[in-house]
């Protein structure tokens, strides 16, 4: 009888490990086709535009488990004070963030 109750449990645990691989398959497998990005437009905003993009880094990795962070494109129109600077601080510092001119996004948006 112990013998029966030792295979049952046994054949359990062997399916329940079986579905959760088949579900962690299926999930990388959806992940990889439900890509999705960021885009930020901006002109003059040195004083903001940092905490604009670092919280929305954050609030991205809260909602997604920390999993991944989407890719983020920040469309310069024309900035004349240091928010170009301060761009290019926070590119060096996050690889998934990009900044683009309005001519360079709108030939980015025709290729997608």
């Amino acid at each position: 009888m112990l013998n029966v109750f030792f295979q049952a449990v046994v054949c359990f645990f062997a399916i329940f490990g079986l579905i959760q691989m088949i579900k962690c398959i299926y999930l990388e497998f959806c992940k990889s086709g439900n890509e999705f990005f960021i885009v930020i437009s901006v002109k003059n905003q040195q004083d903001y535009i940092e905490n604009i993009i670092r919280t929305t880094v954050w609030k991205s990795l809260n909602k997604l488990g920390g999993r991944q962070v989407p890719e983020i494109y920040v469309v310069d129109c024309g900035s004349t004070d240091d928010t170009p600077i301060i761009l290019d601080k926070i590119c060096n510092d996050y690889e998934f963030v990009n900044v683009l001119t309005k001519e360079e996004y709108i030939n980015f948006m025709e290729k997608r």
